[in-house]
């Protein structure tokens, strides 16, 4: 798998800061200070943020209405190996085809998770990143339905920027997690990798952060 040469870790996350870019209509992130060395003897901060921020996986719940929290979905659809599609060069700029994905698939490929390397990521900063990105055409999702990967991760904030809800709902109901917001894709070599990407157990969420990596080699010999 991927490059057999030394085994390495790419992180494909994004750090998430109070000042990051967020989707319009989501509060920023906060770190509410609770104690400290001089105050408790050690360290704390409480949270807030949404479910669906920076890198980070939708559950089913996120669209479907009788659709499983995200503690519910199994964390095998997040671990794995993962063919790296890279479409960057597609004809269209502002979609990813059906076709864009075929041309870009790894000859001989049977994995079941993916990464769509639209450039999107990387090109585009602030707060642009959330307007007017490409998005996946609903015959691309079912392209993928077809081939039943279990996990679809873009490096996107969003798997359409308005047809958001049908292409959603497609991949959901076929079993399909969908992750977002990974960056650092363009580092990968062409074919496999091994992906992490676990979410937190939120207990009847409708998502979840993740710290997404991918290992590059093989894992047996970290």
């Amino acid at each position: 798998m991927g490059n057999k040469g030394r085994t390495k870790i790419i992180d494909l996350t994004r750090k998430i800061t109070h000042e990051m870019p967020n989707f319009p209509g989501e509060p920023r992130p906060g770190f509410i200070h609770f104690g400290d060395l001089a105050d408790i003897g050690f360290r704390c901060k409480q949270i807030l943020m949404p479910t669906h921020f920076g890198t980070h996986t939708d559950a089913y719940s996120h669209f479907l209405p009788a659709g499983a929290s995200i503690d519910r979905i199994p964390p095998a659809h997040y671990v794995g190996p993962a063919a790296v599609l890279d479409v960057r060069r597609r004809p269209d700029r502002a979609r990813v085809t059906r076709r864009d994905l075929e041309a870009a698939w790894p000859v001989g490929a049977t994995v079941r998770r993916v990464l769509v390397n639209t450039g999107w990521g990387e090109r585009v900063k602030g707060a642009a990143f959330f307007k007017k990105f490409p998005g996946i055409e609903v015959e691309a999702a079912r392209w993928l339905i077809r081939r039943k990967i279990v996990m679809l991760g873009l490096d996107l904030p969003s798997v359409h920027p308005k047809d958001y809800k049908r292409v959603h709902e497609l991949l959901f109901k076929a079993g399909i997690a969908v992750t977002e917001g990974l960056i650092n894709l363009s580092r990968l070599p062409r074919g496999e990798v091994f992906f992490v990407g676990l979410p937190l157990a939120l207990a009847g969420l409708d998502g979840s952060p993740i710290r997404a990596v991918a290992i590059v080699g093989d894992p047996a010999r970290m």
